[in-house]
């Protein structure tokens, strides 16, 4: 398929930028590409969605996106935006060398990236150092695809000779509607109004082998989108075996584009003839001996030819499942297998048989052999007992049984599949509720003397079917002792949660610093889920005097901080906002969005300004930009701003919530800010400012109304106290002792 060139160009009427919008990418376009792009980011919110969903529609190119964080053990994680190419991975890496190594078999085994972008400001030596085992394979790996260009993200004005130079809002807004839809699968809590890029992103080229030129037009110059047929004529002996896999390599190819420039019916058949041509070019390469000995090749036209066959089956409209089904009898465990099909395209599809493939045998079992029509926006499921030797059910093959189906939609025949193995992990989850724990200073003592007692609570959810037997397992940190609790628990089926409260014991071996505590769900001796806490110990003192309303806010963050500090404190309702006497609060926190749960609130105000007036304190964290302004007695504006914590000015330094009960230092409260986030802002009036923004937001402030006050917190204060920064933990129980 030939290379498009690209040229880039910004148009500007009147100062504005103009974009045309653009529709989401042909699903059939990923699978005539090949390209692979794999993105190092550190910071979640930094991430340039703008130049990724350009690669991704402009070049039909895979999209990985990769986060590396330091942890006590190896772990990996992968979610996906189904059928568009776009994976997110998540690794934790141990200090011990290798796990770099172990990071790149696992992930990447397959093949290398062709492209790394790295995000900007990109300082994690864990990403550095993957980058440089991609750049440099074993001399004796021979791997067939190479990592071909590097970049790195700079700022706007950072000089560089070779660099692509995008309009990133132009490229933003053009993309817009799909990343509005797709990123909050990978990150739930993303809005698009918080990630409106820069105006120009530059990416500065920091390593390639490919020819280099002058300028540098675009990411993809001078690299082939689609290398199938080049790949078959550097792997086979001239001859016509290599001119056949050639050929049916370029039918591929001409199939998809006639299939991408037709519509309906003759869409869905040229889609199927691409199938089916890929198909028999990946049977024929693997009965090559030559070919089948190189794994990287093998796993190339694997990949394309599932991409392939998922587009062709999504084209006519073909919907198959199998599903696996184990029971418990008298005479064993009995095997059913259920198949499903469904027709919802312009046309009936035949199915002429259903076959079991059994790992240990070369002959497929005929379990259907009756030919049926299933006509359009209809469906087919049925049920196979299979008769199987209860010692096969054991067995640990990656793909233990396979079904086959054989279908004809028209006149082309084809295939479908369904491989699975016999130990499916169950989708059970465990997790700390919440995911970190504050500890009271201890007492200090002379001798290991256990002075605090305390307890976490766990979640186990799993689906309503789900039932069996399964084992927790804890690991804590030095200091740490966990008391009795049920460590094999058995999960009834119907239920969806399963509760478990853990007692622990802290002692004055307990170490200073931020603790990490995990626990690992089993079943049987396989481990399917797993979760670590935090832990720290952290003083949040709160007068025992001090009695708090408050509204929650939309992560329960305030609640569960107001639960560990030992606050005398009581959620508000709808009604109570408009009945009851506010005057026994000291203190009103409202959370960020709460404002959504509570209609009475904008009907409030006056009674606010009443309780305010008379040495009422109330407590406004974050808030989005639907903010209603007529709330409170005093002028709130939303004015969310993108930076740093070194840009965030101290106007009081000495002011009272800065100062009692404790002193906050600004150097350890804002460490977490090194790198450009969006923070809550807001145009505050009457205030005194303590933290300001460049531009003159409130990120910190005190109205003073009659002898009580109005406290504004726009800093993420309750995020960086679930990550249990000791500064952000200080200046929440300054808020509530205000």
């Amino acid at each position: 398929m030939a290379r498009i060139p690209v040229t880039i160009a910004t148009v500007l009427v009147g100062g504005l930028i103009l974009a045309c919008p653009a529709q989401a990418a042909d699903p059939l376009s990923y699978t005539i590409s090949d390209l692979r792009v794999l993105y190092v980011f550190d910071n979640p919110e930094t991430i340039d969605w703008a130049t990724l969903y350009y690669l991704n529609d402009r070049y039909g190119a895979r999209i990985d996106l990769l986060s590396i964080s330091r942890g006590d053990r190896y772990g990996e994680r992968t979610s996906e935006v189904t059928d568009r190419q776009i994976f997110l991975h998540g690794a934790t890496l141990p200090d011990t060398a290798g796990f770099v190594d172990s990071l790149v078999s696992s992930l990447i085994a397959d093949r290398y990236p062709d492209i790394v972008l790295l995000g900007a400001p990109h300082a994690n030596p864990l990403g550095d150092s993957l980058v440089s085992r991609l750049l440099s394979p074993p001399p004796d790996s021979g791997r067939l695809f190479h990592t071909l260009k590097v970049y790195e993200r700079f700022e706007p004005d950072t000089a560089g000779r070779r660099a692509v130079v995008l309009n990133a809002r132009e490229r933003f807004n053009r993309y817009r509607d799909r990343i509005e839809k797709e990123v909050p699968l990978l990150f739930p809590w993303f809005r698009a109004e918080l990630a409106l890029p820069e105006e120009v992103s530059r990416y500065v080229l920091k390593y390639s082998i490919v020819a280099p030129n002058t300028t540098e037009p675009d990411f993809v110059d001078g690299i082939d989108a689609y290398r199938l047929p080049g790949l078959l004529v550097s792997l086979v002996p001239e001859g016509a075996i290599r001119e056949s896999f050639v050929k049916k390599a370029r039918n591929y190819e001409a199939f998809v584009n006639l299939a991408l420039n037709s519509i309906g019916r003759k869409r869905a058949t040229h889609a199927l003839a691409a199938n089916n041509e890929l198909a028999t070019l990946n049977e024929q390469c693997h009965a090559d001996s030559r070919l089948r000995a190189i794994p990287e090749i093998m796993a190339y036209l694997a990949d394309m030819t599932n991409r392939m066959q998922r587009a062709a089956r999504r084209e006519i409209g073909l919907q198959w499942d199998g599903k696996i089904i184990v029971r418990d009898s008298p005479e064993g465990a009995k095997l059913k297998f259920v198949a499903s099909l469904s027709a919802d395209g312009p046309m009936e599809i035949d199915l002429n048989g259903v076959y079991f493939e059994p790992y240990w045998d070369t002959l497929r079992v005929l379990l259907d052999s009756a030919m049926r029509k299933i006509q359009p926006h209809q469906s087919y499921v049925r049920e196979y007992l299979i008769d199987i030797d209860p010692d096969r059910l054991e067995a640990q093959q990656p793909e233990s049984l396979r079904f086959s189906a054989d279908i004809a939609y028209g006149q082309s025949p084809f295939q479908v599949v369904s491989s699975i193995p016999i130990w499916e992990t169950p989708n059970l989850s465990v997790k700390f509720q919440p995911s970190f724990f504050f500890v009271p200073p201890l007492p200090p003592l002379n001798v290991d003397k256990i002075v605090s007692s305390m307890t976490w609570k766990a979640v186990i959810t799993k689906p309503p079917y789900f039932y069996g037997r399964v084992r927790l397992q804890l690991e804590t940190p030095r200091g740490l002792y966990a008391g009795a609790y049920q460590t094999e628990r058995s999960l009834e089926k119907g239920g969806s949660i399963e509760t478990v409260r853990i007692p622990f014991t802290v002692s004055n071996l307990f170490e200073l610093g931020v603790q990490q505590q995990t626990l690992s769900l089993f079943v049987g001796d396989r481990l399917v889920a797993a979760d670590t806490g935090l832990v720290r110990i952290a003083s949040c003192k709160i007068e025992d005097t001090v009695h708090i309303g408050f509204l929650p806010d939309s992560t329960g963050l305030l609640e569960d901080i107001l639960r560990m500090a030992g606050a005398d404190f009581q959620p508000l309702t709808d009604r109570s906002l408009q009945t009851a006497d506010l005057d026994v609060y000291n203190i009103i926190a409202i959370g960020s969005g709460a404002f959504r749960d509570y209609p009475s609130l904008r009907l409030a105000k006056g009674r606010l300004e009443d309780y305010v007036r008379h040495g009422g304190s109330v407590v406004v964290f974050g808030q989005p930009t639907d903010w209603p302004r007529d709330i409170l007695p005093i002028e709130l504006t939303p004015a969310l701003e993108r930076l740093s914590g070194l840009e965030i000015l101290n106007r009081l330094p000495s002011a009272t919530v800065l100062s009692k009960p404790y002193n906050i230092s600004d150097r350890i409260l804002f460490e977490a800010m090194t790198q450009k986030r969006t923070t809550a802002a807001a145009i505050v009036s009457p205030a005194e400012n303590v933290y300001v923004t460049p531009t003159g937001g409130s990120l910190l402030s005190v109205s003073r109304i009659g002898t009580g006050q109005i406290i504004f917190c726009g800093l993420p204060l309750l995020e960086w106290t679930s990550k249990l920064n000791i500064e952000a933990i200080h200046l929440f129980a300054n808020l509530m002792n205000y």
